[in-house]
């Protein structure tokens, strides 16, 4: 129920993660996304799950009862109507994820899944490394 936004965000390095729960390749992703922000949390990487789909109002908890099996640890943001989805161009293929450096600049873009060594390779060219 929290707005996130760039501007909270400044002098951190951010990895946007558009994902859904019907996406296989997404959930795959999920393990090697929860490592990397539990262990690089402290240099200033913050993880953001961003789901694009309109929840409808009768399942509230939808997304929640999700994740929490998973013992998910980075933020899941909802995205009703896609607004951030669109502004990534993110056109339905999912999974896509953004590096955005600790200057608030792109630095690496995935439009498909990725393995843990992956994601890691796309957060060195914003300077966090493991």
């Amino acid at each position: 129920g929290k707005k996130v936004t760039f501007s909270q965000l400044r002098g951190r390095v951010v990895l946007l993660n558009f994902w859904a729960t019907w996406c296989l390749p997404c959930r795959l992703e999920m393990p090697g996304l929860d490592a990397i922000y539990t262990h690089l949390q402290s240099q200033g990487l913050v993880v953001l799950a961003i789901d694009p789909e309109d929840v409808p109002s009768s399942e509230p908890f939808r997304i929640a009862t999700f994740v929490e099996p998973m013992n998910f640890h980075p933020p899941v943001l909802l995205d009703p109507g896609s607004k951030v989805a669109n502004q990534f161009h993110v056109d339905g293929g999912i999974p896509k994820s953004f590096v955005v450096d600790r200057e608030g600049k792109l630095v690496a873009v995935a439009i498909d899944m990725r393995t843990q060594r992956q994601f890691l390779m796309m957060l060195s060219q914003a300077g966090i490394h493991p």
